[in-house]
């Protein structure tokens, strides 16, 4: 057996096996956004995130600066899934001997910039000689106990909501992929290599107590709605013609998949929230949105488990998707 026939998530359930930790201040280990060990009286927050050239990014189609912000953003978008707030980063880069230093200088100046906008501070970190550049970040943040969310914790019966709009990420990437940076419309492309996590709205979701479980949209709307399925040992039911889609990604859609939802719905790279709760609080889950001005949109239902994921089309017939979302290693 080799990795290909295994994937990505199935190497992680068995390093979970391999490893479980055993010290009672590990509240949440393998298996969530973030790992969660109480100090203190206080929950700490832990993740990390890799890009790897040639795999995460192209620099054909990514500026140096918006690589450094968005290599930070990928782990914000973990802590803003827990409902945590961040705190601390360390970096570890690999780098080819000739990269040219103004490359790794304007890396820096956009990762600063993203440290100012979030309010997160570097602490330390690696460097190493790579024949490609490889770029590791570990975020340290800090939540209440009794406010964060996990990705267990969904209920039958439950709405199945999410942030935002989905596709964009997905559909700018295969926009930069063919066209290049002048291939499409900036808004599009922008949400590929800017995009913005959702810290402030993850953190009133926790606040607000109504939420169940929780996870953000990285590898796709159905993978990481699997994700959380799993963890809570629950099945759903997603209508695709709810799924929220931007006006610029209906315009171009159809220059690239006959299926409108498809790439909506397996893309990644959105960094939404996707969360459950419970059908009474829809109403305060709608002025949250007002409030926050961030559209939340329930596009399904938590199901029992036996239900597994099911999708219905706009014509109402039912299926249940064998393409999921990206998976490194299939």
């Amino acid at each position: 057996m080799d990795l290909r026939e295994i994937g990505e998530f199935g190497l992680i359930d068995r390093i979970r096996k391999w490893m479980a930790a055993s010290d009672a201040a590990v509240i949440q280990g393998i298996g969530d956004d973030v790992a969660v060990i109480e100090m203190a009286g206080k929950a700490l927050l832990v993740t990390t995130d890799i890009l790897i050239e040639g795999i995460h990014f192209d620099r054909s189609w990514i500026d140096p600066y918006r690589l450094g912000k968005k290599a930070l953003i990928v782990n914000l978008s973990d802590i803003a899934a827990m409902g945590g707030n961040p705190k601390y980063f360390l970096i570890s880069l690999g780098l080819p001997k000739d990269l040219s230093l103004s490359f790794i200088s304007s890396f820096y100046r956009g990762l600063k910039e993203g440290t100012r906008k979030f309010r997160v501070d570097l602490v330390g970190g690696d460097t190493s000689l790579s024949q490609k550049i490889v770029i590791n970040i570990c975020l340290i943040g800090e939540g209440r106990k009794k406010n964060l969310l996990f990705r267990r914790g969904a209920r039958v019966g439950d709405d199945l909501l999410v942030s935002g709009t989905l596709g964009d990420a997905a559909l700018g990437l295969k926009i930069l992929q063919t066209k290049g940076l002048m291939g499409g419309p900036k808004g599009l492309i922008e949400r590929q290599l800017s995009p913005c996590p959702r810290i402030q709205l993850g953190q009133a979701i926790a606040e607000s107590r109504f939420a169940t479980a929780m996870i953000d949209v990285s590898d796709g709307l159905l993978i990481d709605t699997t994700h959380l399925l799993e963890e809570s040992g629950v099945g759903a039911r997603i209508w695709e013609e709810r799924v929220p889609l931007s006006r610029l990604y209906r315009k171009w859609i159809r220059s690239y998949s006959k299926d409108p939802y498809q790439i909506a719905l397996c893309g990644g790279e959105d960094y939404e929230l996707l969360f459950t709760a419970p059908p009474e609080t829809r109403k305060k889950i709608s002025s949250l949105a007002l409030s926050l001005g961030t559209p939340i949109t329930r596009i399904g239902e938590i199901l029992p488990q036996k239900e597994g994921l099911q999708i219905i089309r706009e014509d109402g017939k039912k299926y249940s998707p064998t393409r999921l979302g990206f998976d490194h290693f299939k």
